[in-house]
């Protein structure tokens, strides 16, 4: 996926952020099953230069920092979002998260009853 799309995304993410419960993130180099999120809250802006090419502090879990658009393999949308342990579920809308990257633009994208997976980078 180019850089230009990721910050395509990223703004749709962030303009539509009250829609996303949440969103896993799986860097090339972790296991195959992410626990880090990317975090998308309502003040986030992306006027900077290096929002071009990588985001920085959006990805809970270490290491922390920059993480370039390339060093992203897939991005998960899960339809049941644990936010509190012991609390129940929360019910995320995969089809209105679909909606929300479609028109952000054309995305590998896989819908299955469980998640959405948008694939970034393709081994």
């Amino acid at each position: 996926m180019s850089n230009c799309k990721w910050v395509k995304l990223i703004a749709a993410l962030v303009g539509n952020w009250c829609e996303i419960k949440q969103c896993l993130v799986k860097p090339i180099w972790d296991e195959e099953n992410p626990t880090r999120q990317l975090l998308i809250a309502k003040h986030t802006t992306y006027g900077f230069d290096y929002y071009a090419s990588a985001i920085e502090s959006m990805v809970l879990g270490n290491p922390r920092g920059w993480y370039a658009y390339k060093e992203i393999e897939w991005l998960d949308f899960p339809r049941l979002v644990i936010l509190d342990e012991g609390a129940p579920p929360i019910v995320q809308d995969l089809v209105a998260s679909k909606t929300i990257i479609d028109k952000a633009g054309q995305y590998t994208i896989e819908l299955t009853q469980d998640n959405l997976r948008l694939y970034a980078y393709l081994k």
